[in-house]
């Protein structure tokens, strides 16, 4: 039988290779006509072109015989008739003949197009029906034929955008293939190793199987999900797998891709932040314009209790109590309060409950018209020397001056409101920290110190607000760093809970500057300075002669712009042998400063050697400045913007010392030699140069206005001055003289002061902070320099021009403490919002925030 069965399964694997060997060959028979054609068109273009034309036509007239109705054939076989009469002397009309050359070219490449498309569509219905073949013999179990099938299919099939498709579908069949033989080998092998004596992992290890189908379905979820683009839920499928089975190599890889994917993300991030970056500096020279008025804003304030609202809202027309007892009173005014409650808050009226222990029930005398319900009840306590106290469901009344109606309440205070109401930004004004450490008698740490001055400057402050803590017998107040703990009676404590729903918000503002500084320097000049020698005055031999020389002395603007121009030298017998200039401040280059002549002329007149210089200058210079520094600030606090350069400078120098000792192994013979060690610079200072803001604001009771106190100091370095006397040195009749050197700056300070009041949001521009600076220079060299025409080279004409303007503007706003503004609607952004960053680190790594 198991003979049978191998002979029907031996021949029906030769059928299905002689089925598929004459699929496979029978788009060759079927080709063999296309390829006729082909070879006919390819020997008839051939011949044309090198001129045989009787041969190109007897190959079209074959085509002819295959195609008669192709008219591609047609049209180029009259091309190549009109080519044989034209080459045989009878033209004809050579217009048409032209244009049927030009039909004929068109029709050489749509026909063989046409004949490509053909041969690749018989291609493909052969490869299908291959591929079928290809999956009946899959689904049979012969995965190996199956993959012998598919791959003489995709052999026939050469890669264009035509066969593209098919050929990925029959790939994804090969793949498909491939697996089920995996699949079917795995399952031969598990049964071979059963049936060696192992029994089957579904049997030994079920939880196991079931785990790895679980990690095999999360496997498809994340790669599902990763192809999608889904990142995050790709990372948690992954982080999932790698909880099920932490060796998963699998998992780790697709982690380390998003991780990959994450990071270009970021680079993309950083790209972007930088050029919103640079757009926003570009952004910034636009100045602030004009909008429309905002409305005033209410400020929102928590208000009192519902029943204490209610009290308020309940309006009575009229009330007349004449020797009324207080309980018969309180018992009418629960009554009618039912009738005059126009109130939605809970059920109608008001519960008023008199406790009267000694049962003193004194008579009421009173005429009230149209008074709330809580001012009537306050003219009747006081007539009497009753009090009420309103609780959540009911207003009770009982003697005054008694403290068992105490009561004990936690207040939570903020940092910011206790610096509000006590005006002290840190603890008591003499910080325990700065005692001694080692007072034996301080038995109370730094900490508890603070608190405890706070806590005395916050009762203080309560008092002066009208909570009475002296006369009223048994009330405290304890702080304990972030909440009051109070027992007063009801009404003061209603008090304090108004006082902090005042300065419990937290009022800070966000002041952002705007400094636009502009400056730009000119100078035009022509000069000429002129040098004459005499010749006998100076030769080879002596150099340093003492002939007459004549020089002018006109200036030049680049001397008169330098800030440095303080200069010094050391002179040894008069003559200067090193020059001494004070520095000049890192990044200034004034106009003019290291240009040099234009040209230099040199000759000779008579017996007087002539050396002119040519000065001439045309510069132009500028910088702009932007800087626009944002800082948030509680209100009342001063706030300080700094865009500046720091300038050191000594204020003090030592004295200058001088040595003279012997130094008789010197040239000059042992003549005594003299040191000068000059003074050293002591005490420096700092001085900004620059721009200097101070701010403070303060927020103004309607949470609308802000008051700024505005102080603005511009500071410019102008140059040095030298003060003190040179040192005159004298030795073997040599003299040398040392300059002082003692360089003190001068400052150039332009300053601002003054208190403004703006709106939340507006700005505040501060300008007239320029400056021009105008030099001219017009010397010549009298006489020659008034002479016509020829007076020009004799004098020395420029002027430069420096400019300077500074606009600087304030915009406040009121910032809530999750950053964004308090009041103002922006596009995008609620008031009130929360600025957070839009990730956070946790021991598992950086996770996104939801929002």
């Amino acid at each position: 039988m198991k003979n049978k069965i191998s002979t029907l399964r031996n021949f029906s694997a030769r059928s299905t290779l002689a089925i598929v060997a004459l699929l496979f060959c029978a788009p060759l028979f079927g080709q063999s006509e296309i390829d006729t054609k082909i070879r006919l068109m390819s020997e008839a273009l051939q011949a044309r072109d090198s001129g045989d034309y009787e041969t190109a036509k007897e190959r079209l007239n074959q085509l002819l015989e295959i195609s008669p109705d192709d008219q591609s054939v047609q049209s180029i076989l009259r091309s190549v008739e009109n080519m044989i009469e034209e080459k045989n002397g009878s033209g004809g009309d050579q217009s048409r003949i032209e244009a049927e050359r030009r039909n004929a070219l068109q029709s050489e490449a749509e026909y063989l197009a046409r004949l490509e498309a053909e041969r690749i569509e018989k291609s493909m219905i052969s490869a299908r029906e291959i591929r079928e073949i290809a999956l009946r013999q899959s689904r049979r179990g012969d995965y190996a034929l199956a993959l012998r099938t598919i791959g003489s299919a995709l052999d026939m099939l050469e890669p264009n955008p035509l066969t593209q498709t098919l050929i990925d579908e029959m790939k994804r069949d090969e793949r498909e293939i491939l697996r089920g033989q995996a699949a079917s080998e795995a399952r031969e092998l598990s049964a071979s190793n059963s049936s060696d004596g192992l029994l089957a992992i579904d049997r030994v290890s079920p939880d196991f199987v079931r785990l790895q189908e679980e990690i095999q379905n999360l496997e498809l979820r994340g790669r599902s999900q990763f192809i999608a683009g889904d990142i995050d839920g790709a990372e948690a499928t992954f982080k999932q797998i790698e909880a099920l089975d932490p060796n998963s190599a699998m998992a780790k890889s697709f982690l380390v891709k998003i991780s990959q994917e994450r990071q270009s993300l970021s680079y993309l991030n950083k790209l972007k932040s930088r050029e919103q970056l640079l757009e926003e500096v570009s952004s910034a020279w636009q100045r602030p314009g004009i909008y429309e008025e905002r409305p005033d804003i209410d400020p929102t304030v928590m208000g009192p209790a519902p029943l204490m609202q209610k009290l308020d809202r309940i309006i009575i027309s009229n009330v007349n109590f004449t020797e009324v007892p207080l309980n018969q009173a309180v018992n009418t005014l629960s009554a009618i309060s039912e009738d005059f409650d126009n109130t939605d808050t809970g059920p109608p009226g008001v519960n008023l409950v008199l406790l009267d222990p000694e049962r003193t029930n004194p008579t009421v005398n009173i005429t009230l018209r149209n008074l709330s319900l809580k001012r009537i009840l306050d003219f009747i306590v006081d007539s009497v020397g009753f009090q009420y106290e309103v609780q959540e469901d009911a207003v009770v009344l009982r003697p005054g001056g008694e403290n068992r109606n105490l009561s004990t309440e936690v207040f939570p205070v903020s940092r910011s409101t206790v610096i509000r109401m006590t005006g002290v930004t840190g603890g008591s004004p003499e910080s325990a920290f700065d005692s001694d450490p080692f007072d034996t008698n301080s038995g109370t740490s730094s900490p508890a110190l603070g608190m405890a001055n706070d806590g005395r400057t916050i009762q203080n402050f309560l008092q002066q607000a009208g909570v009475d803590f002296v006369n009223t017998e048994g009330s405290t107040m304890a702080y304990d760093g972030s909440a009051m703990i109070v027992t007063q009676t009801t009404r003061n404590l209603e008090r304090i809970r108004n006082i902090l729903n005042r300065y419990t918000d937290v009022k800070q503002v966000e002041i952002e500057a705007k400094f636009l500084e502009v400056q730009e320097g000119t100078i035009e000049e022509l000069g000429f300075d002129w040098v004459l020698t005499h010749n006998d005055s100076r030769n080879q031999d002596n150099p340093t002669g003492t002939g007459e020389d004549y020089q002018s002395s006109l200036r030049n603007l680049a001397g008169i712009n330098s800030p440095s121009n303080v200069s010094s030298s050391i002179l040894i017998d008069g003559v200067p042998v090193e020059e001494i200039t004070p520095p000049d401040l890192p990044g200034s280059l004034p106009l003019g400063v290291g240009a040099e002549p234009l040209t230099r002329i040199f000759g000779d007149v008579g017996k007087m050697n002539l050396d002119v210089a040519v000065r001439a200058l045309s510069q132009t210079s500028g910088s702009d400045l932007l800087s626009a520094p944002k800082v948030t600030v509680l209100s009342g606090n001063q706030a300080e913007i700094n865009v500046s350069q720091e300038f050191r400078y000594p204020t003090r120098y030592t004295d200058t010392e001088s040595n003279v000792g012997n130094t008789s192994g010197s040239l000059d013979g042992g003549a005594a030699g003299v040191t000068i060690t000059p003074g050293t610079p002591e005490d420096f200072e700092t001085r900004n140069i620059g721009v200097e803001l101070a701010v403070t604001p303060i927020v103004e009771e309607d949470d609308y206005s802000i008051t700024l106190e505005l102080n603005p100091r511009v500071t410019e370095f102008e140059g040095f001055v030298e003060y003190g006397g040179p040192s005159v040195a004298v030795t073997a009749g040599r003299t040398v003289k040392v300059p002082s050197g003692f360089y003190q700056p001068i400052f150039a300070v332009r300053e601002v002061s003054t208190k403004v009041t703006i709106w939340d949001g507006a700005t505040v521009v501060m300008g007239g902070l320029t400056r021009e600076d105008v030099v001219s220079v017009n010397d010549k060299v009298p006489f020659l320099g008034d002479m016509p025409f020829f007076g020009r080279f004799f004098r020395s004409e420029g002027e430069s021009s420096a400019k300077r303007n500074l606009l600087i503007f304030v915009t406040a706003n009121l910032v809530s403490p999750g950053g964004s503004p308090k009041r103002q609607t922006l596009r995008g952004v609620q008031p009130g919002a929360l600025f957070q960053n839009p990730t956070i680190v946790t021991p598992g790594g950086s996770e996104s925030r939801s929002q």
